[in-house]
């Protein structure tokens, strides 16, 4: 493991997104689809919010508990991603040590990190890539050890 390795070294390159109109249908077709945990959200290709599989959860909850029964239909009207996104989320630039990712998950406050310049998504940092490089530094045959996830096209 080396204090040089950038962010841009080990994220997903090519990165999910979802837009603001998407209803919960696409939402989740993206979370089932592409075996993700989150999802940055854009507006003409800037960040303005993620959403995780936990605050899809937490809408889904609230929803059930208002309503004995409940359909498709209705959830997507009630589903806005505006209002259940974690707005202007922290993110790292490409150019920005893994310590700082490291420090940045440590806490526990985020599993992922989105990397971005100038607003824009460059690729995703997870804690699953943070461990995967981890290992690696103790790894002693890690020839053929892949760092970064799966990424989809945008």
């Amino acid at each position: 493991m080396s204090r040089k390795t950038l962010v841009s070294d080990i994220m997903t390159h090519k990165v999910v997104c979802a837009g603001l109109n998407n209803t919960l249908s696409q939402v989740l077709d993206f979370f089932t689809k592409f075996k993700i945990q989150h999802l940055p959200v854009t507006d003409q290709n800037r960040i303005v919010g993620i959403i995780s599989v936990n605050d899809l959860l937490r809408f889904m909850n609230t929803h059930l508990k208002k309503s004995e029964s409940i359909s498709q239909r209705y959830l997507n009207n009630e589903f806005s991603l505006e209002n259940i996104m974690t707005k202007n989320p922290v993110t790292l630039s490409p150019e920005a040590s893994i310590e700082e990712a490291f420090e940045l998950v440590a806490p526990g406050n985020f599993q992922c990190i989105l990397v971005a310049k100038d607003s824009i998504i460059q690729g995703i940092i997870t804690n699953k890539d943070l461990v995967k490089y981890h290992v690696k530094g103790f790894n002693t045959n890690h020839e053929n050890y892949t760092i970064s996830t799966p990424g989809y096209g945008i």
